[in-house]
C-alpha cells in the first residue's frame, strides 16, 4: 500500500482491551438515537445514560476510555481535553453505570461522535468491498483520501469516525499529543500508515 502525508498524522484509537478495564453494554437506555449521523438534543434522550458491565470484574479498574457496543465511554479528563481542543462533531451525557454487583459508578460520559466522513481511499486499502451503504466489512488496512482530507476543514477532522467503518475512530496528531501528555489510560493508538488487523496483537 502507498501512504500519504495524513496517514501519518492520524491515529486509530481503540480501547487497549486490558483484562480490568471492564467491557460495557448499554442498559434500559434506547441506543438508537446515538446511531444518527447528527447531534440529539437532551430531550430526544433520558439522562444520565444507562450503562451496564458486560461481565463480572472482581479487580476492575474505570479506565479513561471504555469500550461500549463499539462506541465509548470517557472520564471526565478525557471529556475535558477534546472540549479544550474544540473537537467537532462531539458531545457528552452523563452516564451512570451499574455494576454486576449493582454497585453504581458515576464520572464517566457517553461520548456520541456524530462526525462521519467517508475517508478511506477506495483505491488504497485492504478489505471487503463497499455495500450499498458504503460499509466496508473486514477491513486490513487503510490510506485515507488525500483530496478528501485537503478539502475537509481541520475544524471538521480532529476526530473522526469512519463512515466505512463506524467502529473506528481515528485521532489527529494534536489530539494524541494532548491526551498523551495527560497520561489517560484505557486506550491504544497505531497511526494509520501502521494499523493493520494484527496491530493490537504486535503491542501484546
Amino acid at each position: 500500500m502507498n501512504h500519504n502525508k495524513f496517514d501519518n498524522e492520524y491515529y486509530v484509537m481503540e480501547a487497549d482491551n486490558a483484562y480490568n478495564h471492564p467491557v460495557l453494554t448499554f442498559g434500559d437506555t434506547n441506543c438508537r438515537p446515538f446511531m444518527k449521523k447528527m447531534p440529539l438534543d437532551n430531550d430526544e434522550i433520558e439522562l444520565p445514560i444507562k450503562i451496564e458491565f458486560d461481565d463480572d470484574y472482581p479487580e476492575y479498574e474505570m479506565a479513561d476510555l471504555l469500550i461500549l457496543d463499539a462506541q465509548y465511554a470517557v472520564s471526565e479528563k478525557l471529556k475535558n481535553i477534546l472540549e479544550r481542543e474544540e473537537v467537532h462533531g462531539i458531545q457528552f451525557f452523563p452516564a451512570e453505570i451499574e455494576t454486576e454487583k449493582s454497585e453504581i459508578i458515576l464520572g464517566h460520559n457517553f461520548m456520541h461522535v456524530w462526525n462521519r466522513l467517508a475517508a478511506i481511499d477506495k483505491k488504497n486499502y485492504k478489505g471487503g468491498k463497499p455495500d450499498e451503504l458504503g460499509l466496508i466489512l473486514d477491513l486490513e488496512s487503510i490510506s485515507l483520501n488525500e483530496d478528501l482530507m485537503e478539502k475537509t476543514p481541520f475544524e471538521q477532522r480532529k476526530v473522526i469516525r469512519l463512515a466505512e467503518d463506524p467502529s473506528m475512530l481515528l485521532v489527529h496528531q494534536s489530539i494524541y499529543n494532548a491526551i498523551k501528555e495527560e497520561g489517560l489510560t484505557g486506550m491504544s493508538f497505531w497511526k494509520v500508515s501502521e494499523w493493520d488487523t494484527g496491530a493490537m496483537f504486535r503491542k501484546l
